[in-house]
This record gives structure tokens, sequence and C-alpha cells, in this order.
């Protein structure tokens, strides 16, 4: 990742940061789904420089920037940030694409968080397939993740079929250590289990 686009959400009496992190990154994920490869892929990723999560006291919160890395000052320029966030102009700044940093040596990734909704919920729909029974699904789906104090995103699913309402989710968003990565792949969410993102 060799350069970067900041926007810096502003004070605003009108919306929260909450509000306004759930505007920006629907706009964001529909301009990298313009992007997505074959492969349902971007090789565009987003970086928290503010990210802060305290396991102990379970509270964590994104901060207030929000940068875009790339391979090259193109991939940056095709995203066409202006277009997208162009009802969001009053809320935050877009500073000008710039290089990363050379002096870098620390990395990270930023990844999603999936959550799911109670154990006992999946065994009883596992229990419907009709080849386990109940305590052993159970058992199957004890080490399941049901619940997260990690920072997220408030998001409106953009994919519910004709005629459905749209449904909210929380986009959770864990931070961990890594190696520079080679491989670059992220989904339309900047998102990647396997790839890092410069951290300074």
């Amino acid at each position: 990742m060799k350069y970067y686009i900041e926007l810096t959400l502003m004070d605003n009496p009108d919306y929260s940061p909450y509000q306004l992190w759930s505007h920006l990154y629907t706009q964001l994920h529909l301009a990298l789904v313009e992007q997505k490869g074959d492969n349902n892929k971007v090789n565009i990723g987003v970086s928290f420089p503010q990210y802060r999560f305290n396991q102990q006291k379970s509270v964590g919160f994104l901060g207030t920037k929000l940068r875009l890395l790339a391979p090259s000052e193109l991939d940056l320029q095709k995203l066409d940030l202006g277009r997208w966030l162009a009802r969001l102009t009053d809320y935050l700044h877009i500073a000008s694409i710039r290089q990363v940093p050379d002096n870098v040596n620390s990395y990270v990734i930023y990844k999603r968080k999936q959550v799911k909704t109670s154990a006992e919920r999946l065994a009883r729909h596992r229990v419907k397939r009709g080849d386990i029974s109940y305590s052993d699904a159970v058992a199957n789906y004890n080490h399941v993740v049901t619940k997260t104090n990690l920072p997220y995103v408030q998001m409106m699913s953009l994919s519910s079929s004709a005629g459905q309402d749209k449904t909210n989710f929380k986009l959770f968003i864990e931070r961990k250590s890594a190696e520079n990565t080679s491989k670059q792949e992220f989904s339309t969410y900047g998102l990647s289990s396997d790839s890092s993102v410069p951290e300074f």
C-alpha cells in the first residue's frame, strides 16, 4: 500500500459521530462495490488511525478518522470519492491523495467480526436438517461468539430482495497486529482477515 486518502468526521450538532459513520460507510461500501473484481474483492483497504479497544473494560471506538489505502494513486482516483460523498461534504473533510510514509514499520489487519444471534438458535436450525440431535447441535455451537463489544458501524443491508424491508446490522470491526502482507485483497467494506495495511 503506497497511497492513501484520509477522511475526518467533523463536529456537527445535527449528527452524532455514530450517525456520520453510518452514512459515510454506506456510501464508501457502494463506491467499493463499483470497483470490485471478478472475485468480489477490491485492492483498497481501510484503516482507523484512532481505533481503540480495551478488552478488560470491553469498550472501544473507531475515532473520527478513516484512511483508504491502495497500491497506486490511480486506484484511489478511480474510486471517485467526490461523487459518492457529495452529500456529506458539510460533515467530513476529505484530504487529497498522499504517499504512505517510507518509514512505516507497523502493520495491522482490520477485519469484520461476525456475531451469531445465539448458540441455541443455530442448534434449532441445524436440528431441522434431521441429521443431528438437539443436544449434539448445542454442543457443536457452544463455542460460537454471540456477543462482542468491538467498535462497529451501524449499516443498512442494501441487498434485501425487492419488496422486503431493509434490515439494519452492526458491522463489527476488529484490529489485529500483523506482518506486511504481499496479498492485498479486501471485501467491499475495505476489510480483510489476511491482508494487512500500514499503521502510521
